[in-house]
Order: structure tokens, then sequence, then C-alpha cells
């Protein structure tokens, strides 16, 4: 069952996703935990789109002054760091371009342009897909080095390399590995491959004039599910990226071939985790059946429990994170982990137990390599 301040949370995301009415049922009369609220928006990233939502209620329902010039405060800085993000990453996007490498962005400040109001999501890394020849990933890396960045965390086999430049963290990623299910593991690279030959790359305008490349509709529409379904299984999901997917299907449901994405979702042994997802999003988090694809009803249900999930784990994992911090014994810090994994792993195998089964085996089989 969720508390009163979670259904209260949603209510506002709903009302700042969407810019509908807020079900005042939730605020009036009722006891409202600001110091709660606010703190379950920061584990959700998701102040701006609330403090929009915040604008919509009486002022007698609310915050205090205190708390609300709070939360307008860190809007203001949302958004600042927004106008910074759709100023630089068309301008590194060009850079990295003029060395002949092709990318895409993907997720992150591309997805936040499907937004109502893109200054208010909370902007993270910029993640960069530079994998279309084997010899781009390491091109890419020379060139940030070569405009002025510095390295902060590199890994082998082209996965993931990442970069600090003008203060803005940089992702480059050669290949894309996440772990949902055995079948998804198996078929996603192949399928990648077709979207990469096949379709077109998006152009966007971002900050202005300024044009970003993203993937096509076909691959972003599965892809942004699929990163999302990648941390729900493995460490936790947060609400912004549940916003993020939501967004993106509404901002282009008539640019996706629906038909196609059935088929695509199918292969990859996505289609269960995507009706689920389909009906909260439409039943809890304020969506329009039309602008949902392959929504079903007899997939409610498990709304409640998807959710308890969410907010019980935090953005990326992020409460999940805070419980197993321990001292610099690092033995003593991967046993911690795994005991704190253990209730991520739980939880979902009441609801994809085989997916569930195959992920935990990834884990320990990783953990006991680490160690």
């Amino acid at each position: 069952m969720l508390s009163l301040s979670e259904r209260q949370l949603i209510g506002l995301v709903k009302a700042g996703i969407w810019g509908t009415e807020i079900d005042r049922q939730l605020f009036d009369g009722q006891t409202v935990d600001w110091d709660k609220l606010i703190s379950l928006c920061d584990q959700q990233t998701v102040v701006g789109v609330v403090t929009d939502a915040l604008t919509m209620l009486p002022t007698s329902m609310q915050p205090p002054k205190s708390k609300y010039f709070l939360l307008v405060k860190q809007a203001g800085e949302i958004e600042k760091e927004n106008v910074k993000m759709y100023d630089m990453v068309p301008t590194l996007i060009e850079e990295i371009g003029k060395e002949g490498i092709k990318t895409w962005l993907l997720k992150g400040q591309g997805v936040g342009l499907c937004y109502r109001n893109p200054y208010r999501r909370t902007s993270g890394d910029v993640d960069l897909f530079v994998g279309f020849t084997p010899s781009d990933y390491s091109h890419a890396k020379e060139t940030l080095v070569g405009l002025g960045a510095n390295a902060t965390d590199i890994e082998d086999h082209r996965q993931h390399a990442e970069y600090s430049w003008h203060d803005i963290i940089v992702e480059l990623h050669g290949i894309i590995r996440m772990k949902i299910c055995k079948q998804f593991d198996e078929q996603f690279p192949q399928w990648m491959q077709r979207c990469m030959e096949q379709e077109e790359s998006v152009r966007k305008k971002a900050g202005g004039t300024r044009m970003i490349y993203m993937p096509p509709y076909r691959f972003d529409a599965v892809f942004i599910f699929a990163h999302a379904m990648n941390h729900y299984m493995t460490s936790g999901v947060g609400i912004r990226q549940i916003c993020d997917w939501m967004c993106y299907l509404a901002k282009n449901h008539d640019k996706i071939d629906v038909p196609q994405l059935e088929k695509d979702l199918d292969e990859l042994g996505l289609t269960k985790f995507w009706k689920m997802f389909a009906s909260m999003a439409v039943h809890r988090l304020g969506m329009k059946k039309e602008l949902m694809p392959l929504y079903d009803d007899t997939f409610q249900g498990q709304d409640e429990r998807l959710l308890h999930h969410i907010f019980t784990t935090g953005n990326f994992g992020y409460l999940q994170r805070q419980k197993q911090l321990v001292g610099g014994n690092r033995i003593l810090k991967k046993l911690k982990t795994f005991y704190g994994q253990l209730y991520v792993y739980w939880d979902n195998l009441w609801v994809f137990p085989l997916e569930t089964l195959y992920c935990f085996k990834c884990f320990v089989t990783k953990g006991i390599r680490n160690i």
C-alpha cells in the first residue's frame, strides 16, 4: 500500500507532466508532510515537474513559503542547467561530427525535448552512442581529450568511457549491454544492428536552432523502455525514467509503427514488461490510453506493486545504494551490496519470476568474478 505522501507525489507528477488538474482530495483536509514530499521529489528526481504542478494548487494547499521557495530555487537551478546543456550538447555533437564520427544522443537531453516543459526535467549525464564502426569508439575518446575533456571512468570492451567536459559528464558508448532477461541479451545486439542499418537517425532542434542527432523512432521507442527495465530489474528505477518513456511515446505516437513495435518487443522478450508498465502509466500516472501503444486492459493489477518497488529503490537504485554504504573493506562491501540487492530480486520475483532468476544468476556470477 502506498503512503499518503507517495500518492500525493504521484498526483503532482501527473499534473506536472500532462498539465492536467490535480486531484485536490489528496491535499484538501489531508495532513501533508512537506518534508517527506520534498524528500521524495529529490529521490525520484522530479523537483522541476512537481514545482510546476504546485502552481495549480490553491494558495491554501501549497507548502509553507520557505519550503515552496526552496523548490522554486531548485527548479530554477534545473532550468539553468538545461539551458547550458541544450547549448553545449549540440556543440559537442558538432565537434565530434567534424571528425567523421556519427553519434546518437541516447535518452537524457534528447528525451527531455518531449516534455511539456523540457527545462523542468532534471538533467543528468550526456550519453552518446559512437559505435557505428569498430574504430569510432577509440576515435571519439581521442577527440574528447583533444577538446579538453578529462577522463573520469573508462571500461574495457567499448562499453563505457566517462569524461568531464565543461562541467558536463559525457559518457561514450561503443556497444550497449543491458540485463533484463535471457531472450533480450541474446537478441538485442542483432536487433540494434538492424536498426542502425535500416532506420534513419532523427534530427531535432535543441536550444533554438541547433541540431542534435537522436536514434530512429523504432529504436528509441524500445531502448528508452529497455533502459528503464534494466535498472528496474537490477538496481532500481525512478519515476523520472518512467516519465521519460511516457513523454517520448506521447510526443511521437504518430511516428511509431505499432505493428513493428509489437514484433520488436516479442523478439526481445519485453512484451510482458511493456504491458504491465503501460497499465501503470495509464491507470496511475495519467497517460491517455490512445497515446500508449499496445495498451492491454488484461494487464491491470500489478500497478501498486510496481510503484511500491519504484519508491523503495529510488532513482537508479539510490535508496538501495544508501543502505549498502559501509567501510573500506572490499569483501565486506561486496557482501553488503549482495545483501542489499536481495530485496530487489525478491520483490521482482513475484511479477517477473524467470526474468528475475536470470538477472540474479548474472548478478551473483559477476560478484564472484569481481571478488
